[in-house]
């Protein structure tokens, strides 16, 4: 009889607790920060898509762009922390470039507004020209930066790569164009209206193939076998790598069991055959030690605190011109 009250009550405690489980009853907002077409978007859509299939959730994406990512950004810095409102965050923007694009009071939020379920993927930034520009390499970029004169589109985290190099290489006559978003870029560069972007290398991807742009660096210090002949940046800056990362984001105060659901539903979604095809094609990695909150987080502030010098650097800059 003892035994078969402690089943029973043990019984009580799990149906009790799957019964306090959150699940969604309505739509949930994912606001993404950039134009349609960026990593964030992309990468979302694909394991949202498995988490629709797998749970019955609805999703429905706002697009929310400008200043960076900040617009978008600030506007789920005030959602209810409930679960019905989401984005896929870039790493170096709102561990970064954020504080760059919209200074002081104009910036509410800072990293700990939020809290960080899951990795998404990660991704090296590409350094794009036009198919046919003699600078093919990393070594002739930096080159061609210190000695003639250059335009480059950087806007967001892709400022964070560009501000990288600035810090190492000594530009001769550099402009920085701003865009709003890496796709616009990109046609800027196949248009001949900037001569260099640095932008997701999935969102580069389909000019890469059809041969619109050709790569000229990654911002990582590894390669990618998917663009075999693109060297890393590290063969002409030792030590370079900055590369995209982006992180599932609700605002902070989320319930523990909501922001649990985010972490078992999307993880899930990573394992399917359709999002690894998917995320293989569009050169997107995953990283199975940031798959939950707590290692996100620690991620996040540190990556805050890594560029906190460089962030200092640019806002002076800045305030020198």
């Amino acid at each position: 009889m003892y035994f078969k009250k402690v089943i029973l009550s043990a019984v009580s405690l799990v149906l009790a607790s799957s019964a306090f489980a959150w699940e969604p009853t309505k739509p949930i907002e994912a606001i993404m920060a950039w134009t349609p077409g960026s990593v964030n978007e992309l990468s979302f859509r694909v394991l949202a898509k498995e988490v629709e299939k797998n749970t019955g959730a609805k999703f429905v994406i706002i697009n929310r762009p400008g200043a960076g990512g900040v617009i978008g950004t600030e506007e789920l810095s005030k959602k209810p922390a409930d679960g019905y409102s989401v984005t896929n965050v870039s790493v170096p923007g709102i561990a970064a470039m954020d504080k760059v694009s919209v200074q002081g009071d104009g910036r509410s939020y800072t990293v700990d507004s939020f809290v960080y379920p899951t990795h998404i993927a990660s991704s090296p930034f590409v350094i794009v020209a036009k198919a046919g520009d003699p600078v093919k390499n990393p070594k002739q970029f930096v080159q061609a930066l210190k000695s003639e004169q250059v335009t480059i589109a950087a806007s967001g985290g892709a400022r964070l790569v560009y501000e990288s190099v600035a810090s190492s290489v000594k530009f001769k006559d550099t402009v920085r164009v701003d865009h709003k978003g890496p796709v616009d870029a990109l046609t800027d560069v196949v248009g001949g209206n900037v001569r260099f972007a640095i932008v997701p290398s999935v969102v580069a991807n389909p000019f890469y193939k059809d041969g619109r742009v050709q790569i000229v660096a990654l911002s990582s210090n590894t390669t990618l076998v998917q663009m075999p002949e693109a060297l890393p940046m590290a063969t002409a800056i030792p030590n370079f790598d900055v590369s995209g990362m982006w992180a599932l984001m609700l605002p902070s105060g989320t319930p523990k069991d909501v922001v649990e659901w985010y972490t078992r539903e999307f993880t899930k979604a990573m394992k399917s055959e359709d999002a690894k095809a998917i995320f293989f094609d569009n050169l997107l990695q995953e990283n199975k030690n940031l798959q939950n909150a707590d290692n996100m987080k620690k991620w996040v502030s540190s990556r805050d605190r890594q560029w906190q010098p460089l962030v200092e650097s640019v806002l002076l800059k800045n305030s020198q011109k």
